[in-house]
């Protein structure tokens, strides 16, 4: 039968950043590294441009790497009085833009010039280049450490890599140019990653230079006495870096609007914004999920040794939706709570605090009644939330800022939190995928022929969907078509 298939696909990607404090750029949607962006700008290290826009695709130059090295030990409003007596390099004259930032981190043997006596500011900066700056405003050594020779690179990867300074970038290539979006990502990690000093310095006088001998190994550095270090970004006796150089730069446990665990960053008192937790994520299902998956996941001595709590769309489940420890065995066959095909389930492990955590989050079908207001500065949405069943949610463009972009009639995937609000809130609002013209070969519910129920699983153009009990079709949705199906999820 002629069908017009409106499909809202489980969203795998991050579910739970939200933003408050955080400056909006133009192009916020395809900024891959929101948190570090959010963060690293608001503190003033790296910015966008004029138009408003970040443009995190961009490659980073070599004068602007300099800029940002600045930033972090300077700080931005130091940095920007930085200047050049005399050209550092042949190729950067005083007047060049990036003269004073050059010139400061060749003074402090952060960065070399080529041996033909250039710098070539203008160049693009490869992972491993940069990543050899952020450890050299970090305390390591070039010399003692091996960053230099032809084999520089191995060294300060292995190094960079073992303090987690490519942390959150997966597909990291030492050898590519930096984009900015990577550069505020590094330089994000740098900011949670520990200061060093060395434990041996033997010095002697050149020609009226110090020079250094010899500096022993790479050593942490401790609390100073009297210090006004509160450990603000880790508690663990050392100093990371913000702790030194950003000491109104504030990190917070804490947990997102559906109950997964999060950072809040704030600065100078103001919040920038909480955010998920992604480096505890252990697994990620869209399908169900049973006790064997859980205990062949996590095994029994982890399960056995940390604590669990279980949270469906911000709240603590009750009834059949919840579940405890002792469902996670491997005899246990069967669907744990709340988890189910199309439900977006999310497994973290805090092994510093000896936790589990389940986050479940059903993701619903929303079709928007009106425009975005913008004197009212929210759009109306009506959530399908179950058989025959509708919400009204005016979504408020401080909660989605993406809400601005809703128009009247268009379908929309929601998910609703309830952590904070009883009745929920919708926090996340994203395009559907929409089948026109679609022929559907296969399909059943549990009231078919009725013209409203629960979809159990169809098939189009060769692929089938299954749904969860929040799914449902009703004929008289869109009177444009002969039939409509909807469905909150594949």
């Amino acid at each position: 039968k002629f069908l017009s298939l409106v499909l809202a696909l489980v969203m795998t990607m991050s579910l739970v950043t939200v933003s408050a404090g955080a400056k909006d750029f133009s192009d916020d949607d395809s900024i891959t590294y929101q948190e570090a962006v959010d963060v690293i700008s608001e503190i003033g290290v790296v910015d966008g441009y004029t138009g408003g826009d970040f443009k995190p695709t961009d490659v980073l130059t070599r004068g602007a790497a300099a800029k940002i090295i600045c930033n972090l030990i300077l700080g931005p409003t130091t940095a920007s009085a930085l200047s050049a007596s005399s050209a550092p390099f042949k190729d950067v004259p005083v007047s060049n833009t990036f003269a004073g930032y050059i010139t400061y981190c060749a003074q402090e043997k952060i960065i070399n010039g080529y041996s033909d006596g250039t710098f070539r500011p203008t160049a693009t900066l490869s992972g491993n280049a940069f990543m050899k700056m952020l450890l050299g405003a970090l305390g390591y050594d070039s010399a003692v450490e091996g960053y230099t020779g032809p084999n520089w690179s191995v060294a300060v990867i292995k190094q960079a890599a073992g303090i987690g300074l490519d942390d959150g970038n997966d597909e990291f290539v030492g050898s590519k140019a930096v984009t900015r979006e990577e550069a505020a990502l590094y330089a994000f990690n740098t900011l949670k990653a520990t200061m060093v000093d060395y434990d041996q310095k033997i010095t002697t006088t050149i020609n009226g230079v110090d020079v250094t001998l010899s500096q022993g190994t790479a050593k942490p550095v401790d609390w100073s006495e009297g210090s006004n270090r509160d450990g603000n970004i880790k508690d663990d006796n050392f100093v990371q870096f913000a702790e030194e150089f950003f000491p109104k730069l504030v990190r917070k446990d804490d947990n997102d609007k559906f109950m997964a665990p999060a950072n809040t960053w704030v600065f100078d008192k103001s919040e920038i914004g909480t955010y998920e937790r992604t480096d505890l994520i252990v697994e990620t299902y869209t399908t169900k999920v049973t006790g064997k998956d859980a205990y062949d996941l996590l095994k029994s001595g982890v399960i056995k040794d940390n604590d669990l709590e279980v949270y469906l769309d911000g709240v603590v489940p009750t009834g059949s939706e919840l579940f405890d420890k002792d469902d996670m065995v491997r005899s246990n066959t069967s669907k744990l709570g709340a988890t189910g095909d199309g439900v977006v389930t999310k497994v973290y492990l805090n092994t510093d605090e000896d936790l589990i955590t389940v986050v479940s989050i059903n993701t619903y079908l929303a079709k928007a009644t009106a425009d975005y207001n913008e004197k009212k500065e929210y759009a109306p949405l009506s959530v399908y939330t179950g058989i025959g069943t509708t919400k009204t949610y005016n979504v408020d463009v401080e909660d989605v800022a993406n809400v601005t972009d809703v128009a009247k009639d268009t379908f929309y995937q929601v998910n609703i939190s309830k952590k904070d609000n009883t009745n929920g809130e919708v926090v996340i609002l994203k395009d559907v995928e929409v089948l026109e013209d679609s022929t559907v070969t296969k399909f059943s519910s549990s009231d078919e022929g009725k013209g409203t129920g629960k979809v159990t699983k169809l098939t189009t153009g060769g692929e089938e969907y299954k749904a969860n009990v929040k799914a449902f079709y009703d004929k008289d949705v869109l009177n444009e078509y002969d039939q409509t199906l909807l469905t909150d999820n594949t």
